[in-house]
């Protein structure tokens, strides 16, 4: 494990946490989470870390910071979908973060191994996962990009069977004023502990990438939103907040306005055939009326195909 943790050093790490307070990519790890604790040991193997001094209270269990300064590594003791506020506590602690990396298992009735990133908010009334009802995070379409397609090139490298999937917009927290997002490991036990998809996640997290893509938010299609992930790869676009069919009955202007300004999309992009008519009406007319177009796949492919 590559970090200093030398007590004799405790008085200057205090110091250097308290006096540094540069925002940097922050990697969230749940003590109760398998594959948070599998992706954190490869975290912790992949670069050289410090360990820093947290003030008393903080509400953390520990902290690290990158010997390249770029990340921060920082533990707790609850699961992450009941985070909200999460940015203003580490703020508070010296902690700033200027995007938010949760590190997480995903759960599936389907048991398949699978590698995801997406990121949070609650489309509807329903908020027993974490957040607020109707309420969108800040999303990261430029970081979600770049994790999904470095998790997709190092599982194709290693030759393991796990679908590298985009899933839509879910759970919370949304109450977090900094961009966040999940990268996560599924969906049952044997896949949270298999240390190949902990490299994979940890590799891909620390190869995030923050260049400015073209942005879509989307509307359609199932959980996995296999038609957005099909462009997000062979494309140069990445996507926002994503809403499957069956939320998108929940939608109205506040929501889908709070989907463009928190995700900064250029466009917005329907899965056709997975929609109502009237639902594609609907959503076409609230989005025009806020300035956004429609783009099809093929317009998409033509304008952003590599």
């Amino acid at each position: 494990m590559k970090e200093n943790s030398n007590p004799k050093n405790s008085g200057s790490q205090e110091k250097s946490l308290l006096e540094n307070t540069t925002s940097k990519i922050t990697i969230i790890c749940s003590a109760p989470d398998l594959a948070s604790q599998n992706i954190k040991t490869h975290l912790l193997n992949l670069m050289e870390w410090k360990l820093l001094e947290l003030p008393e209270n903080s509400g953390f269990s520990a902290a690290r910071e990158s010997q390249d300064g770029r990340f921060r590594l920082v533990d707790i003791e609850e699961m992450h979908v009941f985070q909200d506020g999460l940015d203003r506590k580490l703020e508070n602690t010296g902690l700033p973060a200027s995007l938010i990396i949760f590190a997480s298992k995903h759960r599936s009735k389907e048991e398949i191994s699978s590698l995801t990133v997406h990121c949070t908010g609650n489309p509807s009334d329903d908020a027993r996962l974490g957040g607020c009802p109707k309420s969108l995070a800040v999303s990261s379409p430029a970081a979600m990009k770049s994790i999904l397609m470095e998790m997709k090139r190092l599982a194709e490298q290693k030759g393991i069977k796990y679908d590298v999937t985009l899933e839509v917009t879910h759970h919370g927290p949304t109450e977090l004023s900094v961009p966040s997002l999940y990268a996560e490991i599924g969906s049952t036990e044997v896949q949270w502990k298999d240390p190949e998809a902990g490299e994979i996640a940890a590799k891909a997290i620390l190869a995030v990438s923050l260049e400015k893509v073209p942005v879509a938010i989307g509307f359609g299609g199932g959980h996995y939103a296999m038609r957005q992930t099909g462009l997000l790869f062979e494309t140069s676009i990445s996507f926002g907040h994503n809403f499957p069919k069956y939320k998108l009955e929940f939608l109205d202007e506040a929501l889908i306005r709070q989907a463009i300004e928190k995700s900064k999309a250029d466009f917005a992009y329907f899965d056709r055939k997975s929609m109502k008519s009237e639902e594609r009406k609907k959503i076409s007319e609230i989005i025009e009326k806020l300035g956004l177009s429609v783009l099809k796949e093929s317009e998409i492919r033509e304008k952003y195909g590599y």
